[in-house]
C-alpha cells in the first residue's frame, strides 16, 4: 500500500523499528512508521511522520490509548489505527472516520485499506 509511492513521494516504510517517544529515554515499536526523506539513518528513529498501529485481539483499550498519547507527546504528527478484524481505520489525532477506509497525509497521499481488507477477507473464507 505505501511501497508503491515511497520513492515518488520521498519516504522510507519501516516495520517494527525502535521509536524514541521520550527523553528518559522510552520507546516504543509501532506496527508500521513512515519516515521522510533525507533522515538521519540510527537504530532508533525518532519522530516518524506516520506511525500505523494494527491491532490483534490481544491489544486492550487502555493500552492503545497510552500508546496514542506517547506518540502525540512524542510530536508524532499522524496516528494511525487500523482494525483488521471490523476493517476499520482511525486517525488518532483527528476525526474518527467513520464509514471510510482511506486515510491520507501529505507525505504519503491518500491511503485506501480496502484492497487490504478484501484480501483478508478471501483469506478468511
Amino acid at each position: 500500500m505505501l511501497l508503491p509511492q515511497s520513492d515518488e513521494r520521498r519516504f522510507r516504510v519501516f516495520t517494527e523499528l525502535r521509536v524514541k517517544v521520550s527523553n528518559e529515554p522510552r520507546y516504543r515499536i509501532p506496527d508500521i512508521c513512515v519516515k521522510a526523506l533525507p533522515h538521519k539513518a540510527t537504530p532508533i528513529l525518532e519522530c516518524p511522520d506516520l506511525v500505523i498501529e494494527i491491532l490483534s485481539p490481544d491489544d486492550r483499550p487502555a493500552e492503545l490509548l497510552e500508546k496514542i498519547r506517547d506518540y502525540h507527546e512524542a510530536g508524532n504528527p499522524h496516528v494511525w489505527i487500523v482494525d483488521p478484524y471490523e476493517r476499520k481505520v482511525f486517525e488518532a489525532n483527528g476525526p474518527a472516520h467513520t464509514g471510510t477506509i482511506v486515510l491520507e497525509t501529505e507525505l504519503v497521499g491518500s491511503v485506501d485499506f480496502q484492497p487490504l481488507f478484501a484480501k483478508l477477507a478471501e483469506a478468511s473464507s
